[in-house]
């Protein structure tokens, strides 16, 4: 899979990133902070932009829909993780509205700095299986729907890694994936492990680099 890197900052401020699962959004969705209507951009390929939010419970989003009063129609609603200031936002077009009629599932992960630090790898396992991942000479496991960060010591080579998957009715585990990603320690990188219809299992990576000061 493709790594793309984003530059980011440490600011004060409530921000987000945005990915998005399927078609890229241009600019077809908007949110508000304080009086000013923002629109946001989000691909498959990398983290977007900083967008500044307001505190609250919750992000809403929006696009041309309107009620019968003129009012616009959400699309989507991000509840905040608790004590989060930086989120990333994972959206996912649905086929057709649901029950509370949103256009869009969003999934909000806390993505501060402080519990997500540069020199880390944060790994989800978002397979049907659950994995067994091998990074330089770490080893870790990774239940259905888990979440691991693992702080890796850049070698000054690639790192070599290596992801097991167990398979209840073999009852074994069996190499799903195995390649070299580079690190260094003013990089982060989250791992998404997704099943790979085609067997085994793919890593979708989304990496950030610290600015130069």
């Amino acid at each position: 899979m493709h790594i793309i890197c984003c530059l980011i900052g440490h600011g004060k401020n409530n921000v987000f990133q945005a990915i998005s699962v399927d078609d890229p959004i241009l600019r077809t969705l908007w949110y508000n902070k304080g009086s000013e209507k923002n629109t946001i951009v989000a691909t498959a390929f990398m983290r977007s932009r900083n967008y500044e939010y307001d505190i609250g419970p919750n992000l809403i989003f929006y696009a041309d829909r309107l009620d019968e009063d003129g009012k616009p129609i959400p699309e989507a609603i991000v509840q905040i993780p608790p004590g989060a200031s930086q989120l990333l936002l994972f959206f996912n077009k649905l086929e057709s509205p649901n029950h509370l009629g949103l256009n869009y599932e969003v999934m909000a992960l806390k993505d501060d700095f402080e519990d997500f630090p540069l020199g880390t790898f944060r790994f989800i396992n978002a397979t049907s299986r659950e994995l067994a991942v091998k990074i330089s000479n770490q080893k870790i496991a990774l239940p259905i729907g888990s979440s691991q960060i693992v702080e890796v010591s850049p070698t000054g080579k690639d790192l070599g890694v290596d992801i097991a998957t167990y398979l209840v009715e073999d009852e074994m585990w069996t190499r799903a994936y195995s390649n070299r990603w580079g690190h260094y320690k003013n990089l982060r990188t989250l791992v998404f492990v997704v099943d790979n219809p085609k067997g085994g299992v793919r890593t979708l990576r989304y990496r950030q680099t610290e600015p130069t000061k």
